[in-house]
């Protein structure tokens, strides 16, 4: 095991090693495959056995064979399990236990950041926008331009606004990368989208855990053109909530920041924006 001396900012993980995290994700996949069908194989044949000495009970060893099989059966169902608990309670500061317990989700977010996501629509309203002047020209302009293109700001809901002002109290709080968050008190450390996520569960509205899953999920929103508090900014990556107040976004920006506020939501994320998100039931 490797000692860590930093953890790594760009993915938010205290893996610094990314092949050792694919692989250990692989070799997860391995293990709950093994768990799975081998001690299913292992029931079978002790069953068969079983049935075999029914009908000649003087079958010798046949019930040591039997009760070895049963036994066998629960360890590679255990094994698994013990590995992950033992790799679990192991310091961040060991590179195999930081790697092993963010696998997945380094491996998410290598995919993210490989892949397009966005779904393909028959609807227009449902195009993906990635520049401001895919924008629709509104009456209250946000950031200028020359292109005269723009984007309407509006309030929004009462839902939206409770939204913002619940979001905006959980500014400060650390940035956790793949970490959960219930939505409620006490906070505990999560990234963009299970921030996003707490976020909308306080208010009773389920949305998936990762930015990936939230845009393809089109069952929860609208693409709009406008924005309204509550709305979700987003990103090939990244996701924030939009305030309502000009380009403001409130999110969990990253391991250095937390949970900040921003100004502008097209500066102060470097991924490609998506588009905005209007949850249904909110606006």
């Amino acid at each position: 095991m490797f000692y860590v001396l930093s953890c790594n900012t760009d993915l938010g993980s205290c893996c610094n090693d990314v092949s050792l995290s694919v692989s250990l994700n692989v070799a997860r996949r391995i293990l709950n495959l093994i768990q799975l069908i081998v001690p299913i194989l292992l029931i079978v044949f002790a069953m068969i056995g079983f049935i075999k000495l029914l009908n000649n009970p003087e079958t010798k060893n046949g019930t040591k064979s039997i009760i070895n099989k049963f036994l066998a059966a629960v360890v590679v169902f255990i094994v698994p399990i013990i590995v992950d608990i033992l790799l679990g309670v192991i310091p961040n500061s060991f590179q195999l236990a930081a790697c092993w317990k963010d696998a997945s989700y380094v491996e998410e977010k290598i995919r993210a950041n490989t892949y397009d996501y966005a779904p393909i629509y028959d609807n227009n309203d449902y195009k993906k926008i990635i520049r401001n002047d895919d924008y629709e020209k509104g009456d209250k302009t946000i950031g200028g331009g020359g292109s005269g293109q723009s984007t309407v700001v509006r309030q929004g809901s009462a839902t939206g606004q409770a939204i913002v002002v619940y979001a905006k109290s959980y500014v400060g709080k650390p940035y956790v990368w793949g970490g959960d968050w219930n939505g409620e008190v006490p906070y505990t450390g999560t990234d963009c989208s299970g921030f996003v996520q707490g976020v909308y569960k306080h208010f009773g509205i389920q949305l998936e855990r990762t930015t990936s899953e939230q845009w393809a999920d089109t069952s929860k929103y609208t693409v709009a053109s406008d924005i309204r508090a509550g709305d979700l900014i987003m990103y090939d990556g990244h996701v924030g909530i939009l305030t309502g107040n000009g380009t403001e976004i409130v999110h969990a920006k990253g391991s250095k920041w937390g949970v900040v506020i921003d100004p502008d939501y097209r500066s102060c994320s470097s991924h490609a924006i998506r588009g905005i998100m209007r949850i249904k039931g909110v606006n």
